[in-house]
């Protein structure tokens, strides 16, 4: 079988310097550079930016102390606010509870949203993203980190890996987040999308994703004594979150930015 022989000769090759190439890092970017994005937008101490979905507020903070100017953080989840509450003590930084699909502030009061990969969660994306674009003033911008499913995701596997995780299926579609973008009337100024990059960053940076893909074959190994340790909701979440960086290392998932400008209409 000649098919056979040469598929071999490239099978024992991968192991050698022949491919050494791919031990070279490619200086894969971290997520932070979107605060560099974000300042290009011209904020500064008049300035108010609604931070959708800031969990433990650490990003309004640091948005703050860049920019000088005034954040509010917005989130569903009641205990990481308090978190946020109890350990940041400035005046610049205000929590509020409150869902993506109904946000507690006034219309056109905001002049940035920064939205960092929470759309994954939100039911009613067109809604969410509706929101986002009321809460803006004329001509303001939001910041989405968002990530998406690529064709490699097999619906057997999203369905594996979304529900532990609170993930919305329809909410994985790039091209329904972009429709829900221009039905909100936000203009997209810049997209990239950045596939692995940030997993090949955290893998350089401490062994992120060698270290998830173990765990997660010691997982299966270990099954039924996990489970009995931590019952049936704690081990498939957990086991879909390592997944979750193992597919994105691999395509099936893909994570970027689009910065967006509320239309003049």
């Amino acid at each position: 079988m000649p098919e056979l022989e040469a598929v071999y000769s490239h099978l024992w090759a991968a192991h050698t310097d022949e491919f050494s190439q791919l031990d070279r890092s490619l200086r894969p970017r971290s997520w932070t550079f979107l605060f560099d994005v974000a300042g290009e937008s011209g904020l500064g101490p008049t300035s108010v930016v609604a931070d959708v979905g800031c969990g433990r507020g650490n990003h309004c903070v640091e948005i703050v102390k860049r920019f000088d100017c005034r954040a509010l953080g917005i989130d569903v989840v009641f205990p990481q606010l308090r978190s946020a509450l109890e350990r940041d003590g400035s005046p610049r930084v205000e929590f509020i509870q409150g869902d993506i699909e109904r946000l507690p502030l006034q219309t056109a009061s905001v002049d940035f949203v920064w939205c960092r990969d929470m759309l994954v969660h939100v039911r009613d994306l067109e809604s969410g993203v509706r929101e986002c674009s009321r809460i803006l003033r004329r001509l303001g911008k939001m910041l989405a980190w968002v990530t998406v499913e690529t064709e490699l995701m097999e619906p057997r596997e999203a369905e594996q890996l979304y529900t532990p995780l609170g993930i919305e299926p329809n909410s994985m579609s790039q091209e329904r987040l972009e429709a829900a973008f221009s039905h909100a009337g936000l203009v997209v100024l810049r997209v990239e999308m950045l596939g692995s990059e940030l997993m090949e960053f955290y893998e350089e940076r401490d062994g992120r994703v060698s270290r998830e893909l173990m765990r997660l074959a010691r997982m299966r190994r270990m099954r039924e004594r996990l489970l009995a340790e931590w019952g049936k909701i704690k081990y498939e979440s957990v086991l879909a979150l390592y997944q979750w960086a193992v597919y994105l290392a691999l395509g099936k998932l893909k994570s970027g930015f689009y910065l967006l400008e509320k239309s003049r209409r």
